[in-house]
């Protein structure tokens, strides 16, 4: 199966997403989309799912190609069970078992597959929707930003699932280990252009410096010529009557030329002066509806402290920030803050953006001029900094991408010239070149920084120390935050799991029925196998029947550890309810 790109352009308003791109994937390539944001990594994904449709060119697709595609936001009819929507996609060519979904819903944390999405939050319906992209057949898997919304081991496990996929994947994440470890081809989006890069992301990096400095030298030359060109055609008319048309023409073909300049974003603010007395907990708790987030934490912030604040979602990290800022009192214990203190805080939320306000007054309405270390700037001379040009600066924040709509926020944090950050999910949606500078960034800041994230790169480059929410309380911790996963994370589906009904201390039918039918099916699976793997050694079969068999082998050996893995879950459902 391929899916191939031929002279494809597309223009969201007047804004030019990809100029003539051409490429070509097949269902053995494993391929990791990256560029900066609004170069149109999201808008490459709806081009080939048929969301959008290009101004020019072609994009084919194999007949009888299928495939599945995760959007960053997706919807589902809130009356639907989650087990309707894992289902409705199945048919009797390509049909999709039920303890297949059960297995995958339990995977994602979803433990009741008959409850449906109304109350869920964006998190969990981003889950949902990657359970059943992950378990209906394709042949090619289209994911938007895949870990987003998942915890640490969630992420852990769909790394090794889409290791092991045997099928193409073509997909957008900021997660540069996650990119490393699952991806094969590398497509780079630069100025409308696409480069496909037969290389994993560490080698991905090399290829494109390459390339950038061979483009760079190429138009250093180009320019050299175009000055000699424009000293010939400025000598007068009588000198150029004597010279060739042919070389005239040439000159008003090289003056069409458009240089691409990459840009460099640079991040810096004032410090402002920073006393000894920072922030100090002492025994502090905090309980939502009887549900203890955490109790009787005590902490005092150093100066220099980066700290990588991790958890399971839910578990109140987002809670302690806003104690800290002062939005929210703690049930018990003190919070003890220097009067020198000014927080700036990055949110995980968008929406705290006006999508109808421009760009340049969502600056404007905070400060129109803006103090750098380089001296006062008007608020567009700043956005120019961080790479919103004229014509971003005043269109309105909802044209945005996502990853634009995030360096947005950033800089009005910055603006702010804390010497405090709090900074909560900020590598969502941010392309890698902006997370390099906000990694830099933060590593040079005058001042203690706190961060919420499940990204591990991120945590394992700027952190010297980690903040723990494990079992109703926060643990500190010198280890990096990949030792302190391999160390400290237990192996289980989640941690985020919907609670079981024990009202009447006894399984629920469904699932009992389940958990019998499995206990059936197990034996009988492994006697298939036992007889399959003999008929193998046959030295009677040719080649073909041996591959056949191979095949049978496969498809029941997979069937028999994704039911053995739902059996394991269902056993630990019972013996909840028995206790």
């Amino acid at each position: 199966m391929n899916i191939t790109f031929n002279n494809v352009s597309f223009k969201y308003i007047e804004r030019k997403i990809l100029d003539c791109a051409s490429f070509s994937i097949t269902d053995s390539y494993k391929v990791g989309v990256v560029g900066i944001n609004g170069t149109g990594k999201s808008t490459i994904l709806k081009l080939i799912c048929g969301i959008e449709k290009p101004n020019s060119g072609e994009i084919i697709i194999s007949g009888g190609c299928r495939i599945n595609y995760l959007e960053q936001d997706p919807k589902f009819d809130p009356k639907l069970s989650l087990l309707d929507i894992i289902m409705k996609d199945s048919t009797t060519s390509n049909p999709i078992l039920e303890y297949e979904a059960n297995s995958i819903l339990s995977k994602m944390g979803f433990y009741d597959s008959s409850i449906t999405t109304a109350n869920f939050s964006g998190g969990q319906l981003k889950r949902v929707a990657l359970a059943k992209v992950l378990v209906t057949p394709c042949d090619f898997l289209i994911l938007d930003e895949p870990t987003n919304h998942l915890d640490n081991e969630l992420i852990t496990w769909l790394e090794k699932y889409l290791i092991k996929f045997k099928k193409g994947i073509f997909m957008v994440t900021h997660d540069r280990y996650f990119l490393q470890r699952v991806c094969n081809k590398m497509l780079e989006l630069d100025f409308g252009k696409t480069y496909l890069y037969e290389a994993n992301y560490d080698k991905f990096l090399e290829l494109k410096s390459e390339r950038l400095e061979q483009e760079k030298q190429a138009q250093k030359r180009l320019k050299s010529i175009l000055k000699s060109e424009a000293e010939w055609m400025s000598r007068g008319v009588e000198a150029r009557r004597t010279k060739s048309k042919s070389r005239i023409e040439k000159f008003k073909e090289l003056s069409k030329i458009e240089f691409n300049e990459h840009k460099e974003m640079e991040l810096n603010s004032i410090s402002t002066r920073l006393g000894k007395k920072l922030i100090s907990l002492k025994n502090i708790s905090k309980a939502y509806d009887g549900n203890v987030l955490f109790s009787n934490f005590s902490f005092d912030l150093n100066k220099d402290d980066i700290i990588g604040v991790v958890g399971d979602n839910g578990a109140g990290k987002t809670t302690l920030f806003k104690i800290l800022m002062g939005e929210v009192i703690p049930d018990s214990g003190e919070v003890i803050k220097g009067e020198t203190i000014k927080i700036g805080y990055f949110s995980q939320h968008l929406e705290l953006i006006d999508p109808e306000i421009r760009v340049i007054d969502y600056i404007k309405d905070y400060k129109s001029n803006i103090e750098t270390l380089d001296g006062t700037i008007s608020a567009s001379d700043l956005l120019e900094r961080f790479l919103f040009d004229s014509n971003l600066q005043y269109s309105k924040v909802k044209m945005l991408s996502g990853g634009e709509k995030r360096r947005l926020q950033l800089v009005k944090v910055l603006i702010s010239n804390p010497n405090m950050l709090l900074f909560d999910e900020p590598t969502n949606d941010l392309d890698i070149y902006t997370l390099e500078l906000l990694e830099d960034y933060l590593l040079s800041f005058k001042g203690p920084i706190m961060v919420v994230s499940h990204d591990r790169y991120f945590l394992d480059k700027i952190c010297n120390k980690l903040l723990c929410f494990e079992n109703n309380s926060i643990k500190e911790s010198l280890d990096s935050f990949s030792k302190y996963l391999e160390t400290n994370i237990k192996l289980e589906a989640t941690k985020e799991k919907v609670e079981y009904n024990r009202k009447r201390n006894r399984l629920p039918q469904a699932i009992k029925q389940e958990l019998n039918s499995i206990e059936l099916d197990l034996p009988l699976l492994e006697d298939k196998l036992k007889k399959l793997k003999e008929d193998i050694k046959n030295p009677k079969y040719d080649y073909v029947k041996l591959m056949d068999i191979q095949e049978e082998i496969d498809k029941l050996e997979k069937e028999y550890d994704t039911k053995m893995e739902r059996y394991f879950i269902l056993l630990e459902m019972k013996q909840n309810y028995e206790e």
